[in-house]
């Protein structure tokens, strides 16, 4: 068991033993069904604090073989499908949170987050492989010496894009990335990719490093869209356990409609439930300054839109030209587009 390599279940452990928790396991048996097939990369962008890191501990919980889970997913959903015990802990799992490498490590972040790689697969299988070749060659070697598939988890994926001005760094992440998911070992080797980032994926002109992933976003999840946040139905049951009104609940919290499904913040509400009170609590997620900078652009109208809204306007947004970057807004649809997938705005 280790931390990159085959993590255990200590995250979603936690998640279980917590005094409020939801079954969002049904997230499972959609990747059951797609697992080892070629539509196996999946990317799924939501906003701060919607059950997206929460997901990826669970996701690790059931197919790492590096801990047992059974007992852990007793009684949820996905306990009682098919697929279940065919992929329980079955799987060489890969975990990396890009965050916490990019604060640590900035313009050597690739470099650092194969070596930590390495370093743990030098722990299990020593000298038996190369670790001078490239990421997706070492994974190959793996799989070929276990007979394994790997799973491969990457949480706030998009970090390096919404923070790396440097155009020469993007380009080579997602060449590292591209070795991952996209190269001819990974064919082989990869199981299921799983990225999660606040931003769609990055759109570059001829760069196809991530154009085999299937997106769910904030404009449209899909089937995945009641995994991630609260459902209006889990929130009117949570009122009557918590003894929460839930009209005040609606009227503080109600600002996501995803293909057609009223989606709640799980922070706000957790927060609003555990503390018996209403409150701001997603606000405290990020800085201001976070959006400040597209409000002041004022692009055609942008603050006085933004102003419009507030006092219950609708506005229109034609959101395919955003290029899914926080550094190339350009228009006022951009900016409002930024908008929507880091959570300010709702559709």
């Amino acid at each position: 068991m280790g931390i990159y390599f085959n993590p255990g279940n200590g995250s979603f452990t936690k998640d279980k033993n917590s005094q409020l928790y939801l079954d969002k396991t049904g997230l499972i048996e959609y990747l059951n069904r797609v697992i080892c097939t070629n539509a196996n990369c999946i990317s799924v962008s939501h906003a701060r604090r919607f059950g997206k890191s929460h997901a990826a501990g669970m996701i690790d919980a059931y197919y790492s073989r590096g801990c047992d889970s059974s007992d852990l997913f007793e009684n949820t959903e996905i306990a009682s499908k098919d697929s279940y015990a065919v992929h329980l802990n079955k799987y060489n799992v890969i975990h990396l949170d890009v965050s916490s490498f990019w604060d640590a490590y900035k313009d050597n972040v690739i470099e650092k987050i194969q070596e930590y790689i390495y370093d743990e697969l030098k722990q299990v299988y020593s000298d038996q492989i190369d670790y001078t070749k490239i990421i997706s060659a070492v994974l190959m070697s793996v799989y070929n010496i276990s007979g394994i598939p790997f799973v491969i988890i990457v949480d706030e994926w998009d970090c390096v894009i919404r923070n790396g001005g440097n155009k020469t760094l993007v380009h080579n992440y997602l060449q590292f990335l591209h070795l991952l998911f996209k190269s001819e070992e990974s064919k082989t080797f990869l199981a299921l990719a799983y990225i999660t980032g606040i931003l769609p994926i990055k759109k570059i002109k001829d760069e196809s490093a991530l154009n085999n992933f299937r997106e769910f976003t904030m404009l449209k999840s899909k089937q995945l869209t009641r995994y991630f946040g609260f459902t209006e139905d889990e929130v009117k049951k949570l009122c009557l356990t918590y003894d929460m009104d839930f009209e005040s609940i609606k009227a503080w919290y109600n600002g996501y409609l995803i293909d057609g499904l009223h989606m709640y913040n799980p922070n706000s509400v957790v927060q609003a439930m555990l503390d018996h009170d209403y409150d701001f609590y997603w606000k405290n997620t990020s800085s201001f300054e976070s959006i400040n900078t597209f409000i002041t652009m004022n692009y055609a109208g942008l603050k006085d839109d933004v102003l419009a809204m507030l006092s219950g306007d609708k506005i229109r947004v034609n959101v395919n030209t955003f290029q899914n970057d926080l550094t190339t807004v350009a228009s006022k649809d951009d900016a409002l587009t930024a908008l929507i997938h880091l959570g300010y705005l709702g559709l």
